[in-house]
């Protein structure tokens, strides 16, 4: 039986492990293994809410023993140490894995530019403990000024003082559910709602640089609106303890400082033999293969896709990585049955960002919603992912 091996359970290797078992329903002449590092996914796009104590982490991470349970889908937890393309073989902690076709999915991680001190002094967004941290960190910030041995606040102190550099799609929601918990915790150590600041710095000229600049303008007067300060054309020269310099001599000071400014393919590629990027990625031809190991396929953050309609890059969200997922399922499936096989287009239903706990911009085609109808079309997004993944496959699979 022919292997296939599956690099990554996010969005898009978990996508091709499920979709792959359900519409073959168990039939399929793949000998399919799914390889990750943790024991769960990990729903990314909500790591900042588990930062911002907008749901426990428990909503954020699903075993795979739950998602895959009933399927013909072997699960290694291991993690990944080297590619070998010309071997067909793949380095683990678990030890070799041998492959016929091989999938990978193994998302990225944070990048950073070569701004000193920058990786020493911030905490960076990326993975669930990296917003465990983070959320500690807020927490004792508030307990810490309480104490009564400190000085008393001052109207603009450094203590409560939060910096965020990044106003992509993280950094900017982070921002926004940052406003909430701050709140919470001043009301529960007894502090006024003004004693702390939330600052927020992006080096494009308007926040949410991928997408329209409407949009990004948007953004950011609703978070001027919950006292956010926000600061675009802002480039970070240097950070140091509690200290962020920018270009033109701007000092911003800060008890605790985030960098959601970017992230890069997975580090293992580099040292894999594929040829990549200055980002990490692969780049792959129109049926998402390596263009020079056709039995590889590369989805998700890993992968470099122009769309050819647009001539722009896919953006690397999980919406797109999840049905790349589902295309190549389909794909390989047709393949098995000797059906023609297409290329794959890309297509989005659409974007949304949160802006605090309450309120959300979400655009789809020519709708809008703002507010709070906004913040419910994010949340039934959240909700239909997760009924997909736990409940859909199996559906498919009757």
């Amino acid at each position: 039986m022919p292997k296939l091996l599956i690099l990554g359970g996010g969005y898009a290797g978990l996508a091709v492990a499920q979709r792959l078992d359900a519409i073959s329903r168990g039939r399929t002449g793949w000998e399919i293994t799914l390889v990750d590092q943790r024991d769960f996914h990990l729903l990314q796009v909500r790591v900042h809410e588990v930062a911002a104590n907008t749901i426990p982490v428990e909503k954020v991470s699903i075993p795979f023993n739950e998602l895959l349970d009933g399927r013909k889908v072997k699960f290694v937890q291991a993690q990944i140490q080297e590619i070998l393309p010309l071997e067909k073989k793949v380095l683990t902690s678990a030890g070799p894995l041998e492959y016929d076709r091989l999938v990978v999915a193994l998302g990225s991680e944070t990048r950073y530019p070569p701004i000193p001190g920058l990786r020493e002094h911030t905490f960076p967004m990326k993975d669930l403990d990296d917003a465990i941290r983070f959320r500690k960190a807020v927490i004792e910030s508030f307990k810490a000024v309480t104490d009564p041995s400190q000085p008393p606040l001052k109207a603009v102190d450094e203590r409560l003082t939060f910096i965020i550099g990044g106003g992509g799609l993280t950094g900017s929601e982070l921002a926004g559910e940052m406003v909430d918990f701050c709140s919470d915790l001043a009301r529960r150590a007894g502090l006024p709602q003004n004693c702390f600041r939330i600052v927020l710095l992006e080096a494009a000229e308007h926040l949410l640089p991928t997408l329209d600049r409407q949009y990004g303008e948007y953004v950011r007067g609703e978070l001027r609106s919950h006292g956010v300060l926000v600061a675009t054309g802002a480039m970070i020269e240097r950070v140091e303890d509690g200290v962020v310099y920018l270009k033109g001599g701007k000092i911003v000071r800060g008890k605790i400082i985030c960098w959601a400014g970017g992230i890069q393919a997975a580090s293992v590629l580099g040292r894999s033999g594929f040829a990549h990027l200055a980002d990490g990625r692969i780049s792959v031809d129109e049926y998402l293969r390596s263009k020079e190991y056709p039995e590889v396929y590369v989805l998700g953050d890993a992968a470099s896709i122009n769309d050819k309609r647009t001539g722009r890059p896919v953006p690397w969200t999980a919406q797109y990585a999840e049905r790349q997922g589902h295309y190549l399922a389909d794909n390989l499936w047709d393949e098995e049955r000797s059906l023609r096989t297409r290329p794959y287009l890309p297509f989005s239903l659409g974007t949304a960002i949160s802006i605090g706990r309450n309120e959300a911009l979400t655009i789809s085609g020519p709708l809008k919603l703002t507010g709070v109808p906004g913040r419910l079309a994010k949340n039934i997004s959240y909700d239909n992912y997760e009924w997909n993944i736990r409940y859909k496959p199996r559906i498919l699979k009757v």
